[in-house]
């Protein structure tokens, strides 16, 4: 299909390395120091050296301040930030070398109104925040991904993500808790799984 994944909350070379094979478009990493998938400005450097440039790489952030992310950024060679956080417009705008996107919690019809104005250039649908394994409302995330460029996440895997891109149709879809074995380690036949699954799908 084509539908572009991310596959995030990566902390592991192997898992980043077997993620770009299997076809995933973007890898994301968690900067945020409660995460227990947290990974270090040095960490990252590692985790993302010589992937190929048509993989992009996303970092993702939780209140930090735009010093922190540029360090990071440059670190990592990131493309994207994602934020979680109402970070204005002026904030935004510090960050010109990256692309940015919002994490959002889309539980019920007043995330539509909420965010549909939102000055990040795409958003990320959740119901909560990242890794949660919960999966957000998928008729406001619907009716969200039809006013912007959306990526859904929550709750996402092998089972039901045919039935996701089919209700939400979104611009990708982002998976992290649903292909691992523990918080931060992906499994690698859940990754298999989810990619058999997912590149052997016809069109919806």
């Amino acid at each position: 299909m084509n539908i572009p994944v991310k596959i995030c909350g990566l902390t592991r070379r192997c898992d980043v390395e077997l993620a770009v094979e299997l076809g995933a478009a973007y890898v994301g990493f968690v900067l945020a120091p409660e995460s227990p998938r947290r990974v270090t400005p040095d960490a990252l450097a590692g985790l993302t050296r010589d992937l190929p440039r048509s993989v992009r790489r996303v970092g993702v952030f939780v209140d930090a301040s735009p010093a922190f992310i540029r360090e990071a950024a440059a670190a990592g060679q990131l493309d994207v930030a994602q934020l979680y956080g109402g970070d204005s417009a002026a904030f935004i705008r510090e960050l010109p070398e990256l692309e940015i996107w919002r994490a959002v919690p889309v539980t019920g019809p007043s995330a539509v109104a909420a965010f549909a104005e939102d000055p990040a250039a795409r958003l990320v649908a959740d119901a909560a925040r990242g890794g949660s394994g919960v999966r957000c409302d998928w008729e406001a995330a619907a009716e969200l991904a039809r006013r912007r460029s959306l990526l859904l996440a929550g709750g996402l895997t092998a089972a039901n993500v045919r039935e996701a891109i089919r209700r939400v149709r979104p611009a990708g879809v982002d998976l992290s808790s649903g292909v691992e074995s523990v918080p931060g380690v992906k499994s690698t036949e859940k990754l298999r799984e989810f990619f058999d699954i997912f590149n052997h799908m016809e069109e919806l």
